[in-house]
């Protein structure tokens, strides 16, 4: 009975997915079916299982490229692998933090394998293609620097023009872990709604007040810290590692900081309004802000400043 369960399931779920990778050649709803397309994975997975799962992608990949076409194969892997990763960690009832967590590391993942298929079989550089949006983008808002500022010699901007593309290039490992993380809270709020209203469950994300990262990340940062202050050679693999881990360690802790501000206005019974004034005022005055922001995470996870305010 469970096994036929299973069969029947699985078709419907195969038939969902390829009706949402038809919908999604139109460009109008190609956004958001880019966020549907792993619930339909979540569900399956949460249910049957990883093994499951699998068996399930390969089938939506071989019909999809049939029907459709392999172009469509990236977008196939990197739903699947987020969608497993996520349905995984709620078949095992982890928390929402922790299948936020695992569902991020699954679209990385599923990202990955998508960059080499891409690179490899459809022989697409991305790398040459995201330099070259790049580079038209900060030409771009460099015209308007310029026309703001015309004492700007050709030289100046030449030389802004080379440091803020390779700025851009440096952090593309940084996109994609915020990338990865957006989808994967999106995509898990969205399965969240579904298995409430249909399965009658009571999932939820704790409030954002309530989210502590392990102490560990500290040690990450310190370390990232180090190799930052290393005279590395510019454009090596280390220099390159290094940047990208100080800027996802970073915002990580910002992130600590921020809850720790919503978590002392709940303590202390103020108005909503005060801890979201300050991530207004941090995100248009960041440079300075934002740095007394990410202290405060660190001081919250080294000195365990919640029991104290308790």
């Amino acid at each position: 009975m469970n096994q036929s369960k299973k069969i029947t399931e699985g078709a419907m779920v195969i038939a969902i997915l390829i009706a949402i990778l038809v919908a999604s050649l139109l460009p109008i709803l190609s956004l958001i079916t880019a966020f549907i397309l792993p619930v339909p994975f979540i569900f399956y997975v949460k249910r049957h299982g990883v093994k499951a799962g699998l068996v399930v992608t390969v089938a939506v990949a071989f019909i999809s490229t049939l029907l459709l076409s392999y172009i469509i194969l990236p977008l196939v892997l990197v739903a699947a692998a987020g969608g497993i990763f996520i349905g995984h960690a709620m078949y095992k009832r982890n928390t929402a933090y922790e299948t936020l967590a695992q569902g991020t590391f699954g679209f990385i993942i599923g990202m990955l394998i998508s960059y080499i298929f891409i690179q490899t079989l459809m022989g697409v550089n991305i790398m040459s293609e995201f330099s070259q949006i790049v580079e038209e983008s900060v030409n771009t808002s460099t015209s308007m620097i310029e026309s703001i500022n015309p004492s700007l010699n050709e030289k100046d901007i030449e030389v802004l023009i080379d440091t803020q593309i390779d700025l851009l290039q440096q952090l593309i490992p940084t996109f994609m872990v915020l990338f990865a993380f957006i989808s994967a809270f999106i995509t898990q709020w969205i399965s969240y709604k579904w298995f409430n209203r249909v399965e009658k469950e009571k999932l939820y994300f704790p409030p954002f007040r309530e989210l502590q990262f392990p102490s560990a990340i500290i040690w990450v940062y310190l370390l990232a810290l180090i190799l930052s202050v290393i005279d590395f050679a510019e454009g090596s693999t280390m220099y390159f590692g290094a940047q990208n881990l100080l800027m996802i360690v970073g915002i990580a802790l910002s992130l600590q900081g921020f809850s720790f501000i919503f978590y002392f206005a709940h303590i202390k019974k103020k108005s909503k309004v005060f801890p979201i004034l300050i991530v207004i005022l941090t995100i248009l005055f960041p440079t300075f802000l934002l740095y007394f922001v990410r202290i405060l995470g660190i001081i919250d996870i080294g000195f365990r400043l919640r029991s104290r305010l308790k």
